[in-house]
């Protein structure tokens, strides 16, 4: 089953990536919503009496800086093994300090109802484990249109047999996304299947499938576990 999980790493907007601690997780989409200003939304830490981050004024018609291109390890079928370097703090004299982050990417849109899309990024991180240990583990961020039916979240079924559901965490701008642990029996079932159906909703009963071709998604598992240890 694939469970909302607090989790080092969130997905900014486009397909690049920004580095979270353990502890942390998304802003809600309330917090979303009254961002208005041009730029990435900020990361709020979760947590009780958490201080939102200070956010640096940007001017009007100034031009924001363009977000480095992630680079492309491989591609299998629709899957694209993709790597960007991410902030991961600052060293001891104040410099940033970046590390690695691999992941799957793949995104499908309706050919005939205009604006319903679903980007799927399967990442490979690290957490806390039972008693303090960190432990590997791989999440997936979809991110689908705003204005989706929130409460019924994203379902997932492989070759036509449900396999698990995953929950919106927050809403931007541009889209709303989960996160989300996926469980080795997820996995598995998505290396042998041959075709995954995500499932988000417009209203209760209304529901907008998009079918994600299986095909090359073993393989680029495999490069994915090769390349982020």
């Amino acid at each position: 089953m694939i469970t909302a999980r607090s989790f080092p790493f969130f997905a900014a907007a486009g397909l690049t990536l920004a580095a979270l601690s353990l502890t942390s997780a998304p802003a809600s989409a309330q917090q979303a919503g009254k961002n208005t200003a041009a730029g990435p939304l900020p990361v709020t830490p979760f947590g009780p009496r958490a201080k939102p981050p200070r956010r640096t004024a940007v001017q009007p018609g100034a031009p924001r800086p363009a977000a480095p291109k992630p680079e492309t390890v491989a591609t299998h079928g629709i899957w694209k093994v993709q790597c960007e370097k991410v902030p991961a703090g600052k060293d001891k004299n104040g410099n940033i300090i970046k590390r690695k982050v691999c992941y799957l990417a793949a995104t499908r849109i309706d050919p005939e109802k205009r604006g319903v899309f679903l980007a799927v990024l399967l990442l490979k991180a690290k957490r806390k484990g039972a008693k303090g240990k960190v432990v590997a583990a791989h999440m997936f961020n979809m991110r689908a249109p705003i204005g989706v039916y929130l409460p019924t979240g994203i379902g997932l079924e492989v070759d036509g047999k449900a396999i698990a559901r995953a929950p919106f965490l927050r809403c931007s701008q541009a889209f709303c996304e989960s996160l989300a642990q996926a469980s080795p029996k997820t996995l598995t079932a998505l290396q042998k299947g041959k075709t995954a159906r995500f499932i988000y909703y417009a209203a209760p009963g209304v529901g907008l499938p998009l079918t994600f071709d299986l095909k090359g998604f073993a393989a680029a598992m495999k490069t994915l576990n090769d390349v982020q240890k």
